[in-house]
């Protein structure tokens, strides 16, 4: 798979490197075979503030 990599700065080719500690058998994440910079790729996770709202009034 062709991506750009920022630490070449250029397009260059990444592959799955194997990894031990990942409950499948390959890692999610990928690696530029030039440079060995690494791309995370990890599922969007939305955080929500459950805090209750407050409303802001001006004083009378």
């Amino acid at each position: 798979m062709e991506l750009h990599c920022d630490t070449c700065g250029q397009v260059r080719i990444f592959e799955k490197p194997a990894c031990a500690d990942h409950p499948r058998s390959s890692c999610p994440d990928r690696a530029c075979t030039t440079c060995g910079a690494a791309i995370v790729v990890a599922p969007v996770i939305l955080l929500m503030d459950r805090r209750a709202r407050v409303t802001l009034r001006r004083a009378a």
